[in-house]
């Protein structure tokens, strides 16, 4: 019976065990490799030049870099730089029309959202003229909101839920106004606030400084309607005196409207009010005295432009917003 017979020389056998060695230590790599990154992923490493990966796009549809996922992130940047490099930083070098630096859009979340644990969560600078450091603006008609929101749980009163800061002496603090209606509110270089419209107040207290230097809170009085007051001190001459009413307080005061007169005689006299006109009053003493001393008076008039109105409905408040679970 013929029997084959096959002959392997030392040179072969060794590359045939060498082969499928490589094979075997092959396949445990890749292996390897899947369960340590997602497949078909690569890592690039560098020491040195402008960027380890680059996207790069000279049409004007296309996007440079682009990451999709459908349930993680599409895009993550990670640092561990303490130099204040960023995670991931978006930068336009266009010197005409508008770019974004970074843009985030969203249907069921945060546009863009920002935390830290030891600095701003999101801060925004500008050296554009008229540009805001951070804008926040609310499109919709239907389902819509605020442009900006800020909350804080802050309990050392230190912080404030939200803070403007003005670093000149002729840059405003606040200004708030609505587009629609002109309405307008501001708060000046000084810390002054006004409002077109006015405003409403539960309590109004004044700050004032007492003798001692310590900062005291001073209660305004209240009217059911709008008046504005005028004080002075007078002079009676045989028991009569002819007061004018002060040129700039009469043109801030109705005419067409009559004022009101408080006298209080400065001397053991009564006096009375016997007339009264657009541009002052006398005063006389009763039962025809004939004194002469000083009174003080209080004119309570109607501002030339207030509204008719006598303790008008209150305008109902917003209701208060619940808190928003941190994310």
């Amino acid at each position: 019976m013929f029997r084959p017979t096959f002959q392997l020389n030392r040179t072969g056998l060794a590359g045939t065990l060498a082969v499928g060695m490589g094979i075997a230590i092959s396949s445990f790599t890749v292996v390897q490799a899947e369960h340590a990154r997602p497949d078909k992923s690569k890592v690039f490493s560098c020491s040195s030049g402008a960027a380890c990966v680059e996207g790069n796009s000279t049409a004007g549809s296309a996007y440079g870099v682009l990451g999709m996922s459908v349930a993680g992130t599409a895009v993550q940047g990670m640092t561990a730089a303490t130099n204040g490099n960023s995670g991931t930083s978006g930068i336009s070098t266009g010197t005409t029309g508008s770019a974004h630096g970074v843009y985030g859009r969203s249907s069921n979340g945060q546009g863009v959202y920002g935390t830290s644990s030891s600095s701003n969560g999101v801060e925004g600078h500008s050296s554009g003229a008229g540009a805001s450091g951070v804008a926040g603006i609310q499109q919709g008609t239907t389902a819509s909101g605020d442009g900006v929101y800020s909350e804080s749980a802050d309990t050392t009163n230190l912080y404030e839920a939200l803070e403007a800061k003005a670093d000149s002496s002729n840059t405003y603090i606040f200004e708030g106004y609505n587009a629609a209606t002109d309405g307008l509110c501001t708060i000046d270089y000084n810390a002054t606030l006004a409002c077109t419209g006015g405003a409403d107040f539960q309590t109004l207290r004044a700050r004032h400084v007492n003798s001692s230097g310590v900062h005291v809170l001073a209660y305004a009085s209240e009217s059911a309607s709008a008046t504005i007051d005028d004080v002075g001190t007078a002079r009676m001459v045989g028991g009569v005196a002819n007061v004018p009413i002060d040129r700039a307080f009469a043109s801030t005061i109705d005419r067409t409207s009559p004022y009101h007169v408080f006298l209080t005689p400065l001397g053991d006299a009564s006096l009375y009010v016997a007339q009264k006109t657009s541009s002052g009053f006398v005063v006389r003493e009763v039962h025809g005295g004939r004194s002469t001393l000083s009174f003080d008076y209080r004119i309570v008039a109607r501002p030339i432009d207030a509204k008719d109105d006598r303790l008008p409905i209150a305008p109902a408040m917003r209701a208060i917003r619940p808190t928003r679970s941190p994310r």
